[in-house]
């Protein structure tokens, strides 16, 4: 009987343990993932803003992978990434972008995919 005690007791304190990780895992953060802007990205590291291009870089690819995959003609987001950056390592995109924020203080709320889109790849494809 004295072993039933002591297994209630334990049930008893993870049950209310379970419930209060359980709460604390519900609790909403403020925001999660912000978008990527010029505040966000200039109080971003070097490693940080690599990093961030790798990863759209990575998921451009992963498009034009599964639309070559369905004979499907890739989108204008991954032509002009593919044309406007194939010869662009990430370090010289992220100090083309740093430029664009450090000499547009007034454009920091644009989003990085703004600036790459206009700034990098139109340009590039227009001259």
């Amino acid at each position: 009987m004295k072993k039933f005690g002591y297994v209630s007791l334990f049930l008893l304190a993870g049950l209310l343990l379970a419930g209060a990780i359980t709460s604390f895992a519900q609790t909403p953060a403020d925001h999660p993932a912000p978008d990527v802007d010029g505040f966000v990205w200039m109080k971003s590291t070097d490693q940080e803003k690599k990093a961030f291009l790798y990863g759209a870089g990575s998921a451009i690819a992963l498009e034009y992978h599964v639309r070559d995959k369905r004979a499907e003609a890739p989108s204008k987001l991954v032509q002009g990434w593919a044309v406007g950056l194939k010869d662009m390592s990430w370090a010289e995109l992220a100090t083309k972008v740093d430029a664009f924020y450090i000499n547009n203080p007034d454009r920091m709320h644009f989003h990085v995919f703004e600036v790459i889109w206009h700034e990098v790849i139109a340009r590039k494809l227009k001259g």
